[in-house]
């Protein structure tokens, strides 16, 4: 009887190592699993933000062409009191010009401004508006004016330069690493009140008789 039990407690014992060793096999298996899991999801994750910080990069590299091309100038050989050649900028030679630099703003910006950051993105919206304002009236001026409505609204067009190119570097050098595309709370241009103040500070308003008189 005792040798029975001695059994029974010896085949107990050996069902419970074996429950034990079991058991600690199909945890360790749904560990690794959880574990690969996630990693893997880490791994696609951070193959997701490699694209998405490409991508930025690029559209922003891309866009630094056009402050470079506002910025661009050519000279008609009149020189100012001071002896200086008088320069207006290359895009507003002729209404082709124009013509051509508006496609490449319009290609650059509307296919790529999901890429851009916030601060960058509401100064091409406001330098759009600026744009549209100069298409109209260019469209009023005669071709041979278009050089002296140049050289009126240069200032413009370099500070506008200026101010894209800063918020293009400010990107590259410092926010580049700022992933967050999520767009809810975010302006994406500047309020009516705040475009309409800085329009009427820039040439082309201040300036305003002296562009209409190209008109006749």
């Amino acid at each position: 009887m005792t040798e029975e039990i001695h059994e029974n407690n010896a085949l107990i014992t050996s069902l419970l190592v074996a429950g034990i060793g079991l058991l600690g096999v199909i945890l360790g298996v749904i560990t690794t699993n959880i574990i690969t899991w996630k990693l893997k999801s880490k791994e696609s994750r951070l193959r997701i933000l490699e694209k998405i910080f490409d991508k930025r990069l690029v559209a922003h590299e891309e866009f630094l062409s056009i402050p470079k091309l506002m910025r661009t100038t050519i000279s008609d050989q009149e020189a100012d009191e001071n002896n200086h050649f008088i320069t207006y900028p290359y895009i507003l030679d002729s209404k082709d010009n124009f013509e051509d630099f508006s496609y490449k703003f319009y290609e650059q910006t509307n296919f790529k401004s999901h890429w851009f950051e916030e601060d960058l993105r509401k100064e091409i919206f406001f330098a759009q508006d600026y744009f549209q304002n100069i298409a109209k009236e260019l469209k009023e001026l005669p071709e041979e004016n278009c050089q002296q409505f140049g050289k009126i609204v240069k200032p413009d067009f370099k500070a506008l330069a200026d101010s894209l190119e800063e918020k293009i570097l400010n990107f590259l050098l410092i926010d580049i690493h700022k992933i967050n595309l999520n767009s809810k709370n975010r302006n994406f241009e500047y309020s009516r009140n705040e475009k309409k103040e800085r329009l009427n500070k820039m040439e082309l308003y201040t300036k305003w008789e002296e562009i209409q008189a190209l008109k006749k």
